[in-house]
């Protein structure tokens, strides 16, 4: 079968597009068939760059950056220091101050470097030293929640529910019944096909399916035809998005889940139907699918048959009840609302202190804190930063502990030794944990120093 593109059905000229934008995800997942100007390259200008604008203090608090560039994207951000506002422009925490002038929003005060200072001021008595591990720094990041329910958003979430769903069933060419998808992607009008999921519940459970910061996406077939796919973007917001009212017979692959995290690791299940998907786990736990492994103790033991488990095998309840809900009801909305504010807010402060304990972040957070040059980390007990915080004391416990190398597995043992009650890919880190954590590192009188010697074993690891 020749390739075609999926939205107007040329053969030439064809490219990979990224079916969700590569700036916002670190598991990239493709599709073939798009063609690459009128249909890739373009969507970039039409929406595409304004949702990554807009998110881009998500995805730096995900450690989240595109393939294409050097540095996370930059956001907007108020610092207050000393009770004085700085406007600044920022790739990650430790930009702060970084040999730049900062000037505060009403103009009357300037930070930089002592020597720097002095030369802007002219005069050296103008100049009052700061100590930066002292002094009360708080930052303020505005996310405006309206991009959640902009047209720029609608559009690029068909995009990615129209592309994956094609990538799944390997559809090449234009199809009629994906015409009204097409058009709202390619041009903005037609009947919009994207709603809001507003129930609290089942935000809960799909937080449940996947990892706090990743993409979920899984689509299914109503009764009478219709092909819908949800996409929870971040875990933040879910959204319905009708891809067709009519399948084409081509697509056979009708029961599709997809989850990449944020650690660039994926999950994927593929099925025809939800009955096929049903048929299976039943057939995993079927009577004659077991086979006598003896008795033992008096007690007769069965072990399954099968050497190799349906995969993913736990998604699958909760997958078949968010299916049968969402296949029934549909009270979703289209615009802000209170319900839908509310779940926003929570799930994302539930996102933002969330610290993804990974190799991937823990590097980011030692290169940009443990530069070459930099004066031993004395840690400011007036100011609030709880993933900085919960990354100090990881380095802490790296650096107090008697493995000299590490690797994925012993900085899990670490962490498990360290918190043991908190221990989890990720937990929330509130005011008493944070005021521990950094009262734990604080008694310790040569912390300064194995902040040093934890912050060197992570350079060091290479595997």
């Amino acid at each position: 079968m020749e390739n075609k593109c999926i939205y107007c059905g040329r053969m030439d000229n064809l490219s990979e597009s990224d079916i969700i934008p590569d700036a916002l995800t670190n598991a990239r997942i493709l599709n073939r068939n798009v063609c690459r100007i009128e249909h890739n390259n373009k969507f970039s200008d039409m929406f595409e760059s304004k949702v990554i604008d807009a998110l881009s203090f998500i995805t730096n608090e995900l450690d989240i950056k595109s393939s294409k560039g050097k540095n996370y994207a930059p956001y907007e951000a108020v610092v207050t220091i000393e009770g004085i506002d700085y406007n600044i422009r920022l790739h990650g925490d430790k930009e702060i101050f970084n040999g730049r002038v900062l000037k505060s929003t009403d103009n009357t005060q300037m930070i930089s470097s002592y020597d720097r200072a002095v030369k802007i001021a002219k005069d050296e008595r103008k100049v009052q030293p700061l100590d930066i591990n002292t002094i009360e720094i708080e930052k303020k990041v505005r996310i405006n929640n309206e991009i959640f329910f902009d047209i720029s958003m609608f559009r690029m979430l068909s995009k990615i529910a129209f592309e994956w769903y094609c990538a799944k069933n390997s559809i090449s060419g234009y199809y009629s019944e994906f015409s009204n998808i097409v058009e709202f992607i390619t041009t903005g009008n037609g009947t919009n096909p994207v709603s809001i999921i507003q129930e609290e519940e089942l935000y809960k459970m799909v937080d449940h399916l996947g990892n706090l910061g990743s993409h979920t996406l899984f689509a299914f077939e109503k009764e009478d035809g219709e092909i819908d796919v949800i996409i929870s973007l971040f875990g933040l917001l879910m959204y319905r998005v009708i891809v067709t009212k009519e399948k084409p017979n081509i697509c056979v692959n009708n029961f599709l889940y997809t989850e990449l995290r944020t650690d660039s690791s994926r999950r994927e299940i593929i099925h025809q139907s939800v009955e096929e998907a049903q048929q299976k786990l039943n057939g995993m736990f079927a009577q004659d699918n077991f086979v006598s492994a003896g008795v033992i103790n008096g007690v007769h033991i069965m072990i399954p048959k099968m050497m190799t488990p349906l995969q993913n095998v736990e998604i699958y309840p909760l997958w078949f009840n968010l299916t049968q809900y969402l296949s029934k009801v549909n009270d979703d909305a289209t615009e802000p609302n209170e319900r839908v504010n509310n779940i926003f807010l929570n799930q994302l402060k539930n996102l933002t202190q969330a610290s993804t304990l990974q190799k991937k972040s823990i590097k980011r957070f030692v290169n940009d804190t443990f530069y070459k040059g930099h004066e031993k980390i004395r840690l400011n007990p007036n100011s609030s930063n709880k993933k900085s915080t919960v990354l100090f004391y990881v380095i802490y416990l790296i650096g107090i502990s008697e493995d000299e190398e590490l690797s994925d597995a012993v900085l899990q043992k670490i962490i498990k030794k360290g918190l043991p009650n908190q221990y989890s890919e990720e937990f929330l880190v509130d005011d008493e944990m944070e005021n521990n954590l950094k009262k734990i590192i604080m008694e310790d009188e040569n912390y300064s120093d194995i902040l040093e010697k934890g912050a060197k074993k992570v350079i060091n690891w290479q595997n």
